[in-house]
């Protein structure tokens, strides 16, 4: 599910000098952030994909003059969208994305307006969505921010398998499992080992998703799926001290490439 950070939707801005050729450039910057690092950010003008965006990055869209509309997405983070006006000239936007609740789009000229758009956007919305459970919501987020750690430091284009959760919570185990190679997939830089032969080699090998597997087991399951990075990792603890832990493991020497530990 992607979580929805809503900011300025109803505003409308009118931006820039006037341009004899009736365009408008915009200079879009990603804003450097730990949130989601690893992912790339797209960033769509009237329904298109017209920029993605590596973190800290910043690229150049030439629009017409006149109105659009503007929204970015990052991992399973989408923000609302912004209509403006352009009336030529150069305009700078910048896209940050301060928490995994907090993806704001700001455009040069209009902060002022926007502030007070997100103030009241943002209130209705708390109101109106629903709560998730306190233990998955925890959950979810101490498993985005681990992530983010492993992701940040494995090199883009490698194979990888999620091969298991040690956890005595079968369904929290699992949970993990499928949002990790989920996130993974999403960030557009790896690829991730299909459930399917991923199944079928747990089966031959008799673990389940949620069992405690060593490294060199770990390792051998990753040769035989063709992957380069394996990910192992536990759910412990109990109430307040409760604790998610993640390894990456490097198939070829079985050393540890990565490692990340959450509270939540």
């Amino acid at each position: 599910m992607k979580k929805k950070c809503v900011f300025a939707a109803a505003a409308v801005f009118v931006l820039g000098a006037a341009l004899a050729f009736g365009d408008t450039q915009l200079q879009i910057e990603r804003v450097a952030s730990k949130v989601n690092a690893g992912f790339r950010e797209r960033v769509y003008i009237d329904g298109k994909n017209v920029l993605t965006l590596a973190n800290g990055r910043s690229g150049t869209v030439t629009v017409s003059d006149g109105p659009h509309k503007i929204y970015a997405e990052l991992s399973t983070m989408k923000t609302e969208e912004i209509a403006f006006n352009t009336a030529g000239g150069t305009v700078a936007i910048s896209i940050a994305a301060n928490t995994l609740d907090n993806f704001v789009i700001s455009i040069a000229g209009s902060a002022a307006a926007a502030s007070s758009a997100v103030a009241a956007a943002a209130a209705t919305s708390a109101a109106a969505m629903p709560q998730k459970p306190i233990g998955q919501s925890t959950l979810e987020s101490a498993l985005y921010a681990a992530a983010n750690v492993i992701i940040a430091r494995l090199q883009p284009q490698t194979t990888i398998a999620v091969v298991s959760i040690a956890s005595g919570d079968a369904e929290a185990a699992d949970f993990v499992v499928d949002e990790l190679a989920y996130i993974i997939v999403s960030s557009g830089n790896f690829k991730v080992v299909d459930r399917k032969s991923l199944e079928a080699i747990r089966s031959e090998q008799n673990f389940q998703a949620s069992g405690d597997v060593d490294d060199d087991s770990a390792v051998s399951i990753g040769k035989l799926l063709g992957a380069n990075i394996v990910i192992t990792g536990s759910i412990s603890g109990v109430g307040s001290t409760r604790r998610l832990r993640l390894k990456a493991l490097d198939v070829m020497t079985a050393e540890i490439t990565a490692m990340a530990s959450e509270a939540f």
